[in-house]
């Protein structure tokens, strides 16, 4: 890093509303990413987080890894503050407010060991936002909201949940949204005093392209997403049967797990594509970079993103996308790394799959200098950091 980044002297704290923990190793990923990515430009960054463990993995010997103490370590780097805790419900307005009270204990341990951050980044209105509030009325520290949740994407936060968020909106110093299209939902909530869009960004030291050329024998199509209905998988199983069914030179892999991975297989029986579709489940960070290392296209068939982290990830390996037109993935995906169709469209994705299947061959080198040069930590993390320098000198 640079001699200006070195000098900045800027102090963030991160707090997000769910992250990475021992049975969730893979939550809120992109969350310590921007962590990641602010630090490396320079930035004094931590993070305080309340933990809330499935109640359903309670045991004597997991409650005595996880009563309720105060823990502060070094994660990826980052001193990190975290409240070893049980279900608080958050995903109910109640529970939410509860971890938002709860939060401010680990904020006031943060402090005590690591010094007044100069900003708070928290990491989505509810509930990271509304603690975030209750931190500046008690201490008076400014705080910045990144907003992620589909909810906002989509127009489905209402009631006591939406109220709560306008409050966390309307007090935080700036709202930055992840892309145009939630930056356009987020002014029509309300709320929020100055909203800025800056992406979610990937570590391009760690999404490289593969060990060696890849070879297209079989052709492969990768996805890899949690498996709900939201994702879109049953009709990209049913697109895929449609072009390929029979044809052993193309395959296609699916990573992930999730509450429909039954129901996606019993669909790739019924469609006879059984022998050519390979469910994962749920893999490593390590195994997902070695499965788009082994593919040859990146399939991404959501009904609603506000963004589509994984889709950076896997441009940044050299491989082309489709996807769809549901929000985020616009803002990424143009004709020179990919291919955008309508949300549901099984036809028109059955027939981008065959056209990707058949033209020549994307030049992965250019698909990650793309993804590099707009979503790199090397890009993203510049970019956050003077947005909060300029926040701090308006406020």
């Amino acid at each position: 890093m640079g001699m200006e980044s070195r000098s900045s002297g800027l102090h963030v704290l991160i707090l997000p509303s769910y992250y990475q923990t021992e049975d969730r190793p893979y939550s809120g990923t992109f969350f310590r990413d921007w962590a990641c990515a602010l630090q490396r430009a320079g930035v004094r960054v931590g993070v305080a987080y309340v933990e809330g463990r499935s109640l359903r993995t309670l045991s004597r010997r997991a409650l005595r890894a996880a009563h309720f103490q105060t823990t502060s370590e070094a994660e990826d780097g980052l001193p990190t503050v975290r409240l070893k805790g049980w279900n608080t419900l958050a995903q109910w307005t109640g529970g939410g407010l509860v971890w938002s009270r709860i939060a401010q204990r680990v904020i006031r341990e943060y402090m005590k060991r690591h010094g007044r951050p100069d900003i708070i980044g928290a990491q989505s209105a509810t509930w990271a936002g509304y603690a975030a509030w209750r931190a500046h009325k008690h201490w008076g520290l400014p705080y910045v909201i990144t907003e992620v949740t589909t909810g906002f994407g989509t127009g489905n936060v209402r009631g006591l949940e939406a109220a709560f968020s306008r409050r966390a909106f309307a007090n935080a110093a700036a709202v930055i949204a992840i892309s145009e299209n939630l930056r356009t939902r987020l002014s029509r909530f309300g709320g929020a005093r100055h909203l800025e869009v800056i992406p979610c960004t990937m570590d391009e030291s760690y999404w490289t392209a593969p060990p060696q050329p890849r070879t297209r024998n079989p052709f492969t199509f990768y996805a890899q997403a949690h498996l709900t209905p939201r994702k879109g998988l049953d009709i990209l199983i049913r697109a895929f049967a449609a072009q390929f069914q029979r044809d052993a030179t193309v395959r296609l892999v699916i990573g992930g797990g999730g509450v429909i991975r039954n129901d996606l297989e019993a669909l790739a029986e019924s469609s006879g594509v059984q022998s050519q579709v390979t469910f994962l489940g749920e893999i490593p960070r390590d195994a997902v970079r070695e499965a788009m290392w082994n593919a040859d296209c990146f399939v991404l068939p959501s009904h609603a993103e506000n963004f589509g982290v994984v889709l950076i990830e896997a441009l940044s390996t050299g491989l082309p996308v489709i996807s769809t037109r549901c929000g985020g993935p616009e803002d990424i995906i143009t004709d020179d790394v990919g291919m955008l169709l309508r949300p549901g469209d099984e036809r028109g994705l059955a027939e981008a799959l065959s056209a990707m299947r058949h033209m020549p061959a994307f030049d992965a080198a250019a698909l990650r200098r793309y993804a590099i040069a707009r979503y790199g930590y090397s890009a993203v993390g510049p970019q956050l950091r003077d947005f909060y320098c300029k926040v701090l000198k308006r406020s």
